[in-house]
């Protein structure tokens, strides 16, 4: 799995110094976790993402074997000049292994005010089925 670097933003002017003095390429990806919440009820899991700014056409999920993996870019418009730019313009990243009990083929998607919710619901697994003896020989 891709090594996602979790991004805060700094508190300070130190903080930020000290961001910029340990600027390796290894931590400082290129490519962003955005923020997100992952909330569980009986029913489903949902995940909540902060993507302001970024367009539908602009996001792809995929599930590969028991990993959702959600890409994303956010788009700089080049004919703006910024007096103070916070936000981050590139690529997003996230991946989330899934548990056994959930139903990945009627995962649901929905992108309203610049935040991707996405809707994974549970299934019944029997637990027996999940467990398997080795036998020794």
């Amino acid at each position: 799995m891709l090594a996602i670097r979790r991004n805060y933003p700094t508190i300070n002017l130190l903080d930020s110094f000290f961001d910029d003095l340990f600027n390796y390429p290894a931590i400082n990806s290129e490519v962003k976790s955005p923020i997100h919440d992952v909330i569980e009820n009986d029913k489903e899991f949902q995940v909540e993402m902060l993507l302001a700014g970024v367009q539908k056409e602009d996001i792809s999920i995929d599930v590969e074997k028991d990993v959702l993996i959600i890409k994303a870019e956010r788009k700089e418009i080049k004919d703006i000049q910024y007096n103070r730019k916070q936000t981050y313009f590139g690529k997003y990243e996230r991946q989330f292994n899934l548990p056994d009990n959930v139903d990945t083929e009627n995962i649901d998607a929905s992108l309203n005010d610049g935040i991707l919710k996405l809707i994974i619901p549970k299934i019944e697994v029997d637990a027996k089925a999940l467990k398997k003896a080795i036998e020794i020989k």
